[in-house]
């Protein structure tokens, strides 16, 4: 076989990607379901991916973060997707091979980045009516963190959220409190015990073992709980959100 013939033959990234949806698609049995199927990268801010119907075809997105991953990351990606969809069991192993990807140290770092450049934080002033955040922050620093917690970019929300009561967001160093909280009535305890739970993510994110998707881990939750007021704080928020 010449060299023109074996360079005609490599896939592109793209190219790759398709085939491996088709190929899914086969494979779950869903081809009278879904075809055709069109597959596209995406700047996405993190790493995202959507996978829709429109007008009788189905369109998947994947971030372009994905366009270097090995064909079986993109097969456990593929099945994943269309498995979400269609409601069907989605294997362990799949799953596993899906997040090995992601938690690497490389994907990791390049999520952060194309985070940081891609994406605009938007948050109020850290100084409330009530609470100023960066002097709750200054204490608990030095009383949990021996002053370890740098380079934090602090601020209240922009609207008042019960769902979302703070946010570390790794790609910008930054922490945001629901604007919610600054109120006379909210004790000062419910206030530190959420940037309390914010720096912990903070610490986290240094770790090896930081998964952006899944956070909560058992060593993080037994550090949550060395907060003095952990219990009174969470009886609070039950009670009042």
């Amino acid at each position: 076989m010449s060299q023109l013939a074996l360079f005609e033959e490599i896939e592109t990234p793209l190219e790759q990607a398709q085939r491996i949806f088709e190929e899914s698609i086969e494979d779950l049995r869903l081809s009278s379901d879904c075809q055709p199927v069109q597959v596209e990268f995406y700047p996405f801010v993190g790493i995202n991916h959507t996978i829709r119907f429109r007008d009788g075809q189905l369109y998947v997105r994947l971030s372009d973060l994905f366009q270097q991953a090995p064909e079986e990351v993109v097969k456990a990606l593929s099945i994943i997707l269309l498995s979400k969809l269609f409601r069907r069991r989605i294997p362990s192993a799949v799953h596993s091979a899906y997040r090995s990807y992601v938690n690497s140290i490389e994907m990791k770092e390049r999520s952060l980045v194309t985070r940081s450049q891609r994406g605009r934080k938007q948050l109020a002033a850290p100084k409330g009516r009530h609470y100023d955040l960066t002097a709750l922050f200054d204490r608990l620093n030095q009383e949990y963190f021996e002053n370890r917690i740098e380079g934090v970019t602090l601020g209240w929300s922009l609207r008042k959220s019960r769902r979302i009561l703070g946010h570390f967001d790794p790609s910008h160093g930054s922490i945001t409190v629901s604007r919610i909280f600054d109120h006379p009535e909210t004790p000062e305890m419910v206030v530190s015990y959420i940037m309390f739970h914010e720096m912990l993510h903070a610490k986290f994110s240094t770790s090896s073992n930081f998964d952006l998707k899944h956070r909560h881990s058992r060593q993080f939750k037994n550090e949550e709980k060395k907060f003095a007021d952990y219990d009174a704080a969470n009886d609070w928020l039950k009670a009042n959100l």
